[in-house]
Formats: C-alpha cells, sequence, structure tokens
C-alpha cells in the first residue's frame, strides 16, 4: 500500500464515523439526545478516549501473543492498525463481530497464516466475550446480596447460566475428543477443501491446549482490556453528571454487548440503546434522576456518547499512526542519496 493510501484509508473511516453519527442522531431523536450531551465535561471524556485508547494497545498486544504462538508473525504497527480497523467495523457493520473477520483476512494477507490466523482471532474474541461473562456474573451476585427480590435473583441465574455456557464452550473449544467428533461429519460433507480447512482449524486449536502460560497471560491481559473498556462507559456517565454505582456498568456492558452482536442492526444500534434505556432506567440505577423518562433519556445520551468515544478513538489512532509512518517514510526517502 503506497504512502498516500495509508493515509487516505483512516481518513475515509473518520469521514465515515461522522457520517454514520450523524445518521444515528437523525433515527434517534437528535434533540433529545442533544439536550443530554451538549454539557457534557471534557474532561471526563478525554479520560474514557484514554481508556478505550489504552484498551485497543492491549487488546492488539492480546492478539499478537495468540498469532505468535502459531508462528504468524505480524508487525505489532500492523496488527494495532487491523485491530483499530476491527473494533470499528465491530461499531458499524450489521453485527458485532464483522470486524474480527477482517482482522483474521487482513493476518492472513499479511503471513499467509490461514486456518492459525483465524484461530487465534476466534480465541482472542473468545476471550474477550468469556471475561464479560464473568463481570457480569459477579456484578449480580454484588447487586443481589445488596438487594433482595426475584429480579435480582433471575440475574444471577441467567449470568450464570451465560458464564457455564462459555465455560463448557471453552472445554470443548481445547478437548481433543469433542473436536475430534466434528471429523466424520466435515468428512461426509466431502474431502476437499472444507475437510482440510476443518482439520487444520482443528490443529491450530489444540496448539493452545498445553500452552497454559500463555492462556493466563491472555486471560489476565483480557481482564484489563474488558475493563478498561468498561470504565469508559463509567468516565461518559461521568461527563454526562451521571451517579451510577460501578457495579450496574459491570453488569449491564457486557449483556449491551452480547445483545448488540445479534445481526440485525447496524452496530448494534436499535438494540444498543433499547436494552441501555431499558436498564437504565430501571430503579435505583440513576442516582437522583428524578423520573423513568428523564433515566430514557440519559440512557439514549449516554449509548450515543460511548459510540461516539468507541468509533472515534480507533478512527483517529489508526489516522495519527498512518500520519506517523507516512512522515517517517518521507524523512527515509529524503535521506536516500541518489
Amino acid at each position: 500500500m503506497s504512502r498516500v493510501r495509508r493515509i487516505l484509508a483512516p481518513v475515509a473511516q473518520v469521514l465515515a464515523t461522522v457520517a454514520l453519527l450523524s445518521w444515528i442522531l437523525w433515527r434517534n431523536d437528535a434533540p433529545r439526545i442533544w439536550m443530554g450531551i451538549r454539557s457534557a465535561q471534557p474532561l471526563w471524556l478525554l479520560g474514557g478516549a484514554l481508556a478505550f485508547f489504552l484498551s485497543l494497545l492491549l487488546g492488539a498486544w492480546q492478539w499478537d501473543l495468540l498469532l505468535r504462538h502459531q508462528n504468524v508473525q505480524v508487525a505489532y504497527r500492523k496488527l494495532l492498525h487491523a485491530y483499530n480497523l476491527g473494533t470499528f467495523l465491530n461499531f458499524v457493520l450489521p453485527t458485532g463481530v464483522g470486524g474480527d473477520v477482517v482482522r483474521a483476512i487482513t493476518v492472513h494477507r499479511e503471513s499467509r497464516g490461514g486456518a492459525k490466523s483465524f484461530a487465534a482471532t476466534v480465541l482472542d474474541r473468545f476471550a474477550g466475550l468469556f471475561t464479560l461473562s464473568i463481570f457480569a456474573f459477579v456484578a449480580a451476585l454484588l447487586l443481589a446480596s445488596e438487594r433482595h427480590g426475584a429480579f435480582f435473583a433471575r440475574l444471577v441465574f441467567l449470568t450464570g447460566a451465560a458464564f457455564l455456557a462459555f465455560a463448557v464452550a471453552a472445554a470443548l473449544l481445547f478437548s481433543r475428543r469433542a473436536l475430534g467428533w466434528l471429523a466424520p461429519v466435515v468428512r461426509f460433507l466431502g474431502e476437499g477443501r472444507l475437510f482440510t480447512m476443518a482439520k487444520d482449524l482443528r490443529h491450530a486449536f489444540l496448539e493452545y491446549r498445553a500452552a497454559r502460560a500463555l492462556v493466563g497471560k491472555v486471560l489476565s491481559i483480557s481482564f484489563a482490556t474488558q475493563l478498561l473498556r468498561i470504565s469508559v462507559h463509567a468516565f461518559c456517565a461521568h461527563a454526562l453528571g451521571l451517579h451510577i454505582a460501578f457495579a450496574w456498568f459491570l453488569l449491564f456492558v457486557p449483556v449491551v454487548a452480547l445483545i448488540s452482536v445479534l445481526p440485525i442492526s447496524v452496530g448494534g444500534w436499535g438494540l444498543r440503546e433499547g436494552a441501555q434505556k431499558t436498564f437504565f432506567a430501571l430503579p435505583g440505577v440513576m442516582i437522583g434522576v428524578s423520573s423513568p423518562q428523564e433515566a430514557a433519556s440519559m440512557g439514549l445520551a449516554l449509548a450515543f456518547l460511548t459510540s461516539v468515544v468507541g468509533m472515534l478513538v480507533p478512527a483517529l489512532a489508526s489516522l495519527v499512526g498512518s500520519f506517523l509512518h507516512f512522515l517517517s517514510g518521507a524523512r527515509g526517502a529524503r535521506g536516500v542519496k541518489p
């Protein structure tokens, strides 16, 4: 890719972000959203942007560790660029995982990693979702210990079921026997390219089975990454002057993230703000909010503000990185003697 194209691509990403945010405003009661965000405090927003940027650095590092274990070598700068693009696309494509597909394809083009690139990307995404399920379950337990009732009992049950489902999925993913059960099915469909791809993918997943130190390190990074991303919502809430206990963010953000993955809206919009309005309008969540209508309005503003941070930060990070790379290339070209 030429240096000019490296600059134009993130510029187009920033412009697409502005266009999409404008469309979201137009489709979701712009005056009400503007009433909520017009007095947002910039220092809290800056803190949220910094937290999200740090999570991007950690997330790209986690992905890099998984790829390197498969001997897939890609420069961290290129991985970070692909990770930023994937994060952005997860907001704007009709599912919350479309960006992960783009990430896997990008790494395959850079390294010809094939199934190994795909396996590392799947595990990277799975680690994030698994971590979120743990946060949600723990938060539900904490909230249920302070507030009694059928609603909180159901929260514990549902989040516990989600955590258990991810735990079972993890066990199956690293099980030789479980992966072996798929071989007859794939063989029945034909021992062609599909069978070869499935076999390569199975071997790639099993590469991580004995790497317990790596798995522990990846989970630790994932905890830090997801905690930073949850804190972005808390920063945005503070920017709006909302007082919400952090346990609610630990519960709501993972649930909303899972809901927004459903492929029936653009970047989860329509689902995300609906879920946030419903959750944050619950009695006792927003301290000091006078009415359910105000809580629903502020929940919509919070959903929009977190989307602004989630889309603009990766786009601007890619733009700055590409610009710096452009300048370094230009200086290098001037330094070459004819």
